[in-house]
């Protein structure tokens, strides 16, 4: 049993994990002993939330996902390597897993661009194309990605954050150019105000494929891309390890644009793109094969 019901066995590991160096975010590595231990508040939060952790691994459309959404869960609580999932996908792959099909007619919208990383990755995969749209609120980062592709006529550079409506919000930016945070404190420090557009404020033709990390406001910016979802259910890969609520709430979500709206047209995946130990870069997929 994997601690919440279901009977998932756990692929083993042929890492070598003692004394692995991993490199995270291009600015530090550490060893596996820097792997935390195990971390009360978690216990707490998924033992409460127990069904609703079933309930998602169950709408998963293969083991794969159900055992790295599982394995990732229970590894936040125990800090234990032999609860954390087989890597089966690398951080090459991230939002483009061998389910994610593109061709020419590809209008892509990437909500969090950084300096333009995923984009070189679309376009090494997908070198025909329609558009490309891009959201980034971080204006050195936008200066970046203006600078690399702002000849482009069929790249369209957004200075803005991907949210639930357009107009401004407060924005901690204390982690430079690693991404910033929407917050509701304005009086934190590094504290700006920045501003954000709805994609379903775009009022785009047709859009196929949309990929976000958002430092947390995932949730918000589906939100505001609700009615582009149901129109044209597009392909999404979507972040979802930047909370624990996040690790739940945003699949809770997309299944019931699915249900209600969509047929259940889309199968749900999720990828974990990152080695032992860290937590991060966990994906949700929802894709209309």
């Amino acid at each position: 049993m994997d601690g919440f019901g279901n009977k998932h066995t756990f692929l083993k590991n042929n890492f070598i994990w003692e004394n692995v160096k991993y490199y995270y975010w291009k600015v530090r590595a550490v060893t596996y002993s820097n792997v935390p231990k195990p971390n009360e508040d978690n216990i707490r939060f998924f033992a409460q939330n127990e069904s609703r952790v079933n309930f998602i691994a169950n709408v998963l459309a293969d083991e794969q996902s159900k055992k790295e959404y599982l394995g990732i869960i229970k590894f936040k609580q125990t800090g234990s390597k032999k609860d954390f999932p087989s890597i089966a996908e690398n951080k090459k792959t991230q939002y483009f897993i061998k389910e994610v099909k593109l061709d020419e007619n590809e209008v892509f919208i990437d909500c969090g661009a950084y300096i333009g990383d995923t984009i070189d990755a679309f376009l090494a995969r997908c070198p025909e194309y329609k558009q490309i749209i891009a959201f980034e609120p971080d204006s050195k980062n936008f200066g970046k990605i203006k600078e690399k592709y702002g000849n482009n006529s069929k790249i369209k550079i957004i200075e803005a954050g991907a949210y639930n409506k357009d107009g401004t919000v407060s924005f901690n930016d204390s982690a430079g150019a690693l991404g910033g945070t929407i917050i509701d404190d304005n009086k934190q420090e590094n504290c700006i105000e920045i501003q954000v557009k709805s994609i379903d404020s775009l009022n785009l033709e047709k859009v196929s494929f949309i990929k976000m990390d958002v430092e947390g406001a995932e949730l918000n910016a589906l939100k505001g891309a609700e009615k582009t979802i149901i129109k044209d259910k597009p392909k999404l890969a979507i972040s979802i390890y930047h909370s624990n609520d996040d690790m739940i709430q945003i699949a809770e979500y997309i299944n019931k644009l699915n249900t209600e709206y969509l047929n259940s047209e889309y199968k749900l995946y999720v990828r974990h793109h990152m080695p032992l130990p860290y937590c991060v870069e966990t994906i949700l997929y929802a894709i209309i094969q």
